[in-house]
């Protein structure tokens, strides 16, 4: 039964306090002439005795501090719910009172509590301007109920017993004391932030501290399973993306307590990969063919010779993911950003592969796809998925074992499709890489042989010839009635007209020609000496590249620095050639390379007038080939550029056929065909998967060749996932002790 307090009073009134306080929170009190009930929220605590303030009157009762109730008195239409508080600022006693629909209104007062709630009344019963109301009673502040119970909680906290010290206490006491501590922190934060803040809600998330050089960190609030999961998947990407090793990492959470455990992130880098592995299946292909020393080819600039990475031997093996298994895991993405059109399910597939150097003795070969209808993200090495990767050589035999599963898929995607949630998607074939990939694809001559060109009959005889007019002629279904088509080409599906060549090998093998040629003649006039060496030095510091020359021991032959396209670039564009060559030679080839350098751009701006692109090309070759001038009244011979003979395959396909391809893939443009995201992807994962690894190409319990290909699998689950997490910087203060 609840328990009843009678308090005696001078007049013959009696004063009662119903409750079963604090199994309950309600407290109801009479005087005999007025009824009041208290919905406790915080039943506060008296101060210090320094600051306590008592109210006025002969009664003189105790004033809490960070005491909240809600009070509700009155009958029928008379009947008023208010909301009083009560706290300390700056050592004295602040009444508030809230009212109105969800207690959106206040009063305050800093004086007494009558002084709130007469305040407050009136508000309410604005026709009553005689009404007035007691304070004390309105706020509870004489309710014995509360004064007890503040007055136990204080009285327990001065007689408890000396704690055992923290080093003599099991784990379950120092947990016990640990929650305690966390509860009543919490109780006190919440109190002091209704003091400090006001009606702004005061959340604690997490605290640290320290007792006796043991450090604590209390959480709050509920697990949110989902959101550590995706903070987990986080991290991971992160980690993945920047090639972060564990020992790394590990070495990272040894000094910040506040990042995940390196076993907590390997456990969910683990589970991605079986979920992905279960989504994109990986196959392991035998390599039946063991290329020795002599196929290798280490001649191409765009590859790289690492010292840190280990040399790799008898590695026999290759990986392949298909191709639909990857279709169907990015295309409902795709088509519910609105890449692609569920109305108009044509996708526009392109193909690419590239060789990179592994070590002294290695190639890795990888074969990629992507999706030209995801234009703004066609150049980034992410969105190129790596179908087929094998450590190896560019050669036609092995590539087409390799390659096996793939052609048969694109076959299947040509011909019907593939169906997913109900539509069939169609599929239109691109393929796109460097000259000597693409050649060995199509089943075609080498660059050097008599017929070059993969798309049109001109044979070197024709190109000294000076002719022009060479347009794509041949047909994929009549591939092999061409000269120099001796095989088969690997990606029979896909029509010549889209065999497009890479816009970057374009420019990086132009350039190639165009340095040889300024070296040549510097030799032939006997300038190739060490003071010219040291000035074409001195110039590329100038424009900030990185360029030497060298001997190899017992060679005669110098040797120059591999320039990268950027640097290439910066060469073409800013190169002072007055330094090495007489001014009016200098005049002429900037020229030619200024031209060139424009050219190459406007070769890359999607919708450049193909007329126009035709006309500056041909101007172009014309300024390469400009012949020696016999100069009149005279019997001296201006010298002219370049011969015919100095053409390469390169400027041939610039001058004949890309205003073809500008014309015919006008919608992508011809930068969608760039390689240069296939060769970054390539040498990420050459330089770091393959950087300190077994000579079996891998770890001991797995090849690198799936470690590789699971890494791609993890990037298609960052890639079509989301794993952001809202996380605000928080206002960091430090106080000083």
């Amino acid at each position: 039964m609840p328990k009843e307090k009678t308090i005696k009073r001078t007049c013959n009134n009696i004063s009662k306090e119903i409750t079963e306080y604090p199994k309950t929170n309600v407290i109801l009190y009479t005087d005999g002439r007025r009824s009041y009930q208290y919905v406790v929220k915080m039943e506060g605590l008296y101060p210090q005795p320094s600051v306590l303030a008592f109210s006025q009157g002969k009664n003189k009762y105790k004033i809490p501090d960070c005491y909240c109730v809600e009070t509700t008195w009155g009958r029928g239409n008379n009947k008023r719910t208010v909301k009083c508080s009560i706290n300390y600022v700056r050592d004295k006693p602040h009444f508030r009172i809230m009212y109105g629909l969800d207690f959106s209104e206040e009063v305050c007062s800093n004086m007494s509590s009558t002084a709130a709630a007469n305040a407050v009344v009136r508000k309410l019963f604005p026709n009553n301007e005689k009404t007035l109301i007691s304070g004390i009673h309105l706020f509870g502040i004489h309710l014995k109920t509360l004064k007890q119970v503040r007055e136990n909680k204080k009285e327990n906290i001065n007689q408890s017993k000396p704690l055992k010290p923290l080093d003599l206490c099991s784990k379950s006491m120092v947990y016990k004391r640990q929650r305690n501590f966390g509860d009543q922190l919490k109780e006190q934060v919440q109190i002091k932030g209704i003091k400090i803040y006001g009606e702004d809600q005061v959340t604690l998330k997490r605290i640290l501290y320290n007792v006796n050089h043991t450090d604590f960190q209390i959480n709050y609030g509920l697990k949110d399973n989902e959101e550590k999961e995706k903070k987990l998947t986080s991290i991971v990407q992160i980690i993945d993306q920047n090639y972060i090793p564990r020992e790394g990492y590990r070495a990272l959470t040894a000094i910040e307590p506040d990042l995940e455990r390196e076993w907590i992130v390997s456990d969910r880098r683990h589970k991605i990969t079986r979920i992905m592995d279960q989504k994109i299946m990986i196959s392991i292909i035998n390599i039946p063919i063991v290329p020795t020393l002599n196929e290798l080819d280490f001649d191409e600039s765009s590859n790289i010779l690492n010292s840190e990475i280990t040399e790799i031997n008898n590695i026999s093996n290759g990986g392949h993911r298909s191709a639909k298994d990857i279709l169907k895991y990015i295309i409902p993405a795709l088509a519910l950003n609105g890449v692609l059109d569920v109305n108009d399910p044509i996708i526009h597939l392109r193909i690419s592969g590239d060789g990179r150097n592994v070590g002294r003795r290695l190639k890795q070969v990888m074969i990629t796809m992507t999706i030209l209808n995801d234009i703004q993200n066609i150049h980034k090495p992410d969105h190129h998925y790596t179908t087929v990767l094998f450590p190896g050589i560019e050669n036609y035999e092995l590539l087409e074992i390799m390659m096996m599963p793939f052609i048969q898929e694109l076959d299947d995607l040509k011909n019907y499709g593939l169906k997913i949630d109900e539509i069939v998607w169609k599929f239109e074939l691109y393929f796109s890489s460097d000259w000597k990939f693409l050649s060995i694809c199509l089943g075609f001559n080498a660059a050097n042989s008599n017929f070059f060109c993969p798309w049109c009959q001109i044979s070197k005889h024709g190109q000294n010839n000076n002719q022009t007019n060479w347009k794509i002629s041949k047909e994929i279904e009549k591939i092999n009635e061409y000269p120099g088509h001796n095989k088969r080409p690997l990606f029979y599906m896909i029509s010549l007209n889209n065999w497009v060549p890479d816009e970057l090998h374009i420019m990086l093998r132009i350039w190639d020609r165009l340095w040889s040629l300024v070296i040549s003649e510097l030799k032939e006039s006997n300038q190739f000496d060490d003071v010219c060496r040291k000035e074409i030095m001195q110039e590329m510091s100038r424009i900030s590249v990185n360029f030497q020359f060298w001997k190899e021991h017992g060679a005669d032959a110098w040797n120059h620095t591999s320039l990268m396209g950027d640097d290439k670039l910066k060469v073409l564009k800013n190169f002072n050639l007055g330094r090495i060559l007489p001014p009016t030679r200098a005049k002429k080839i900037r020229e030619l390379w200024n031209r060139f350098n424009q050219i190459y751009f406007n070769l890359k701006t999607k919708d450049y007038d193909v007329q126009q692109f035709q006309f500056e090309v041909e101007d172009w070759l014309e300024l390469f080939l400009t012949p020696d001038r016999i100069i009149p009244n005279s019997n001296r011979i201006e010298k002219g550029l370049y011969s015919p003979s100095s053409i390469t395959p390169y400027i041939h396909v610039l001058v004949c056929h890309i205003s073809e391809f500008m014309e015919i893939h006008q919608k992508w443009g011809m930068k969608a065909f760039s390689c240069a995201p296939v060769e970054k992807k390539n040498h990420q994962q050459v330089t770091h998967f393959f950087r300190q690894t077994l000579k079996g190409g891998g770890s001991k319990h797995k090849l690198v060749i799936r470690d590789i290909l699971e890494y791609e699998n993890r990037s298609l689950f960052y890639l079509f996932n989301d794993n952001t997490i809202s996380s605000s910087k928080p206002k960091k203060l430090h106080i000083e002790d």
